[in-house]
């Protein structure tokens, strides 16, 4: 009971502080975003892009490897990272050596970044190991300590060296802040000192167990990271920032909710007897309430990016907007893999991740004469046909029935569209009447964005009796649980 209580505190304290830890990061995100410019801001964002490629290399299946392990010992632990810090070497010099395919055109400061972002995989990967144990040990609560500290303080030195005119060279301090801070900070809690023991068997076993994971991680890592990659190479690293500022809200978002309830999800529906129906519940849940916020982001973008990023950053509003309408499709199909997984569906969804990834790939090609804005149009229609067919594909095969598909997600879907049109009928009042106001406009943006949400609650529950029913009994069954343990 007492080792119960204690991850549940250190969970209760993982998620407080990772909400804190998003709050000071978007605030040092939108600092940095003022005070450079679109191209000193492209150059890092399209540098990082195959750094984070080399870190999903370096760290798949390691950690999990580790936290898997019923018992670890000095020669293990010292294994695994003599294995993952040679491989973040090799690696980095594998990229550093075919780096000029990359950068064939691009300026001299961007390969510039890139050679000196190079080191940051060897650094990083001390803590790798280290996070596990600690994760292994449930001491989430100073995992994210850790996180938050070294957030801080990394975006205080950054934010000032913007300031003092570094450029796109704050990013680069930023991110080499953090992760020698982050590293300093494991060193003390964990007190492991790496040793020179080495295991052959030990080493055998960890990548035996990594290594189709990592293929999985490759796949998964370029399927949602397939715009940015056609963006920087086709339209460039000034394109590349205005789709990475104009996806920060929208990713935030998911972060805090979708991705964040995606253990709660799998662990309620392997658990429960009717797994369509459960799922149909938290999908429609999910698109409800989540929805609406992504799509909130869209319509109402003219009032509040330049107010908030900086004048220079106006054409994300168009790239914004476009960005929203794959809200409700996105929600409905975040949780298309959990699903197959419960299942035991795990090989069809390799097979379809693989489809999806091409289709995505194929896209990318046949639309690379298009315009920066043309583009994300097109991507925009392939998200929604694959989310789409995502939903048909789990109904016509009665992954999940069509009666609980009536039931609780056609409801939702009924809310957002409600939502869309008082949207846009506030923001032309928006518009026309508070426009002369920047805070204005964005206070009213907030305002109307609850008075739509509202509306379409209101609507939805009128007319949808199983919907209606549903949600009433949900939230008495919090009430009473709130009261019981008050």
């Amino acid at each position: 009971m007492r080792k119960t209580s204690s991850v549940l505190n250190s969970s209760s304290w993982t998620l407080g502080v990772k909400f804190i830890e998003r709050g000071i990061s978007l605030i040092i995100y939108i600092m940095l975003a003022r005070f450079l410019s679109i191209e000193e801001f492209g150059v890092v964002a399209f540098a990082m892009l195959f750094l984070e490629f080399i870190t999903v290399i370096i760290s798949s299946g390691v950690k999990d490897f580790i936290l898997t392990r019923k018992e670890v010992n000095r020669i293990f632990i010292d294994t695994c990272t003599f294995s993952v810090v040679t491989v973040s070497i090799f690696v980095s010099l594998i990229f550093y050596l075919i780096m000029d395919l990359f950068f064939i055109g691009k300026s001299e400061l961007m390969q510039d970044v890139f050679k000196v972002l190079l080191l940051l995989p060897a650094i990083s990967s001390f803590n790798i190991v280290q996070t596990a144990l600690l994760q292994r040990n449930f001491s989430f609560k100073s995992l994210s300590l850790r996180n938050l500290i070294s957030t801080l303080v990394a975006g205080v030195i950054s934010v000032y060296c913007a300031f003092d005119g570094f450029g796109a060279w704050a990013l680069v301090i930023n991110q080499y802040c953090k992760v020698i801070i982050d590293t300093i900070i494991l060193q003390i809690i964990v007190k492991y000192r790496p040793g020179f023991s080495f295991s052959y068997k030990y080493f055998k076993e960890c990548y035996s167990f990594s290594i189709p994971l990592l293929v999985s991680e490759i796949m998964n890592f370029w399927s949602t990271r397939m715009m940015d990659l056609f963006v920087s190479i086709i339209h460039g690293a000034a394109s590349l920032a205005i789709l990475n500022i104009s996806r920060k809200f929208t990713r935030l978002v998911q972060q805090l909710s979708l991705t964040s309830l995606r253990p709660v999800v799998l662990s309620y529906s392997s658990k429960a007897e009717d797994k369509s129906q459960a799922f149909a519940k938290f999908i429609s849940y999910i698109t409800f309430v989540v929805a609406p916020v992504l799509i909130a982001i869209g319509v109402y973008a003219e009032f509040y990016v330049t107010t908030i990023f900086g004048a220079q950053w106006e054409p994300a509003i168009g790239i914004i907007e476009v960005l929203s309408f794959t809200a409700v499709a996105q929600c409905l199909s975040w949780y298309f893999g959990l699903i197959l997984i419960t299942k035991g569906k795990n090989l069809l969804l390799f097979k379809l991740n693989v489809v999806f990834t091409l289709i995505f790939f194929l896209a990318g090609l046949l639309s690379y004469k298009l315009e920066f804005y043309d583009y994300i149009i097109v991507q925009t229609t392939f998200i929604n046909l694959v989310s789409i067919y995502k939903i048909y594909f789990l109904v016509r095969n009665k992954y999940m029935l069509l009666s609980d598909f009536k039931s609780y997600i056609l409801p939702s879907v009924f809310s957002c569209l409600i939502f869309v049109f008082t949207s846009l009928v506030f923001r032309s009042i928006l518009g026309s009447y508070f426009s002369d106001s920047k805070w204005l406009s964005l206070g009213g943006s907030i305002f109307f964005s609850l008075a739509s949400f509202v509306i379409s609650f209101i609507i939805s529950m009128l007319i949808f009796e199983v919907f209606s029913r549903d949600i009433k009994d949900t939230l008495s069954r919090i009430a009473s649980k709130t009261k019981s343990e008050a």
